[in-house]
């Protein structure tokens, strides 16, 4: 098979951001407080912001480092990481890394990693010179590159105001860290932002990341919080990490149909990012079993919802993927148009740069026309 592909959630992540990407956009009045990169000795470099060390640089001297003493990127896989380059935020190198992978466009969200500040000026003032790089750098090809805006989690009235201004850009998608989700965006304060959200069209992303949020256990950080390798007596760690982090996105998904947050604003649109889709159903079902044993009970005078919340599901949420064979036996409870296929590139689980052989393999049984939905035309009814 030879379809075309779009990557509904591939990343721009902070390891890759120009070294001056503050420093340069900062106002004077708070140049000298910009994020920037420290060398630590050893091709150890971090991004720092006032004392808080957001996470590694890797333009530097980060790909000579041995591979034991560093993550393994889908550039280590694809043979591309000892060009020492920032790869995925070079234009013409990105694009070449979406054609080797058969990828028409690229949703790209922003970092995983919080980028933290110490007040809220400064914090305003690092997402928006975040956003409007993200911004330039999809303009160098506007019809294959899409970059989504950050938000502001802890202010209604910030995100709000935010989303009006990169959707002024041109921007069409923001996101948030699934992990910074709290409980207050869905009381009254928070109702301007997602009336706006549905005015203007701007899609609402959760994506897996971030730290706080609801009280979700072990799925604190980064999607998850495992203890050091010297620490653990197990010698897989890694397993069990996809179910924390679908557990992460558990509270905030059922807190916009409890709320009533879909209900209200039935423009709104909702993008799950790294999510996987296998566990959804099954969550779907049991809120629909939930709702009916309540309109048995109370009716629907006063209810927040008036319609089952596979309905609004079907109608409002979109969900991406990368590898999930259990989630695509189970397409009929998302709707044919609200799957979307991810490489997730350049991350260390990406599919990059095999993207081809695991979808032919995972969707080997699908009819061809919810396939080609999957893989391309339902992030191309989105997007373009």
């Amino acid at each position: 098979m030879n379809d075309t592909l779009i990557s509904a959630d591939d990343h721009i992540d902070l390891g890759y951001l120009p070294r001056d990407l503050w420093t340069a956009r900062f106002p004077s009045t708070l140049r000298e407080r910009a994020p920037r990169v420290v060398d630590r000795g050893g091709g150890d470099e971090r991004w720092i912001c006032e004392g808080n060390m957001w996470g590694e640089w890797r333009g530097g001297n980060w790909f000579s480092r041995a591979k034991a003493t560093r993550v393994i990127t889908a550039l280590d896989r694809g043979g591309v990481a000892e060009d020492f380059t920032l790869r995925p935020t070079t234009p013409d190198l990105r694009l070449a890394d979406m054609d080797r992978d058969g990828v028409e466009v690229s949703v790209m969200f922003p970092p995983i990693l919080q980028m933290k500040a110490s007040e809220p000026q400064l914090a305003k003032a690092v997402i928006q010179a975040y956003n409007d790089w993200a911004a330039d750098f999809a303009a160098a090809s506007p019809r294959r590159l899409f970059s989504i805006a950050q938000m502001f989690p802890e202010s209604a009235e910030d995100s709000t105001e935010e989303l009006l201004r990169v959707a002024h850009k041109g921007m069409r998608q923001v996101s948030f860290l699934v992990g910074t989700v709290n409980e207050r965006m869905y009381r009254s304060e928070w109702d301007s932002f997602w009336a706006a959200a549905a005015d203007s069209g701007v899609l609402v992303s959760y994506h897996i990341g971030g730290s706080g949020g609801f009280p979700a256990g072990p799925a604190t950080h980064f999607g998850f919080n495992v203890p050091p390798e010297s620490e653990r007596d197990d010698p897989w760690p890694a397993f069990g990490m996809g179910f924390e982090a679908s557990r992460a996105f558990y509270e905030p998904l059922v807190r916009l149909f409890s709320f009533g947050i879909l209900a209200r604003h039935p423009g709104l649109k909702i993008v799950l990012a790294e999510s996987g889709c296998g566990w959804i159903p099954w969550l779907v079902q049991d809120m629909d079993f939930r709702y009916r044993g309540m309109v048995e009970k109370r009716g629907l005078q006063g209810a927040a919802l008036k319609v089952p919340p596979s309905e609004l599901f079907r109608r409002q949420v979109w969900v991406t993927y990368q590898e999930d064979a259990v989630g695509l036996k189970l397409t009929e409870y998302f709707g044919e148009d609200k799957l979307m296929w991810a490489s997730d590139y350049p991350h260390p689980d990406s599919t990059w740069p095999n993207s081809r052989a695991i979808v032919d393999k995972e969707t080997a049984n699908l009819p061809a026309n919810l396939r080609k939905k999957i893989l391309y035309e339902n992030a191309r009814a989105l997007y373009l």
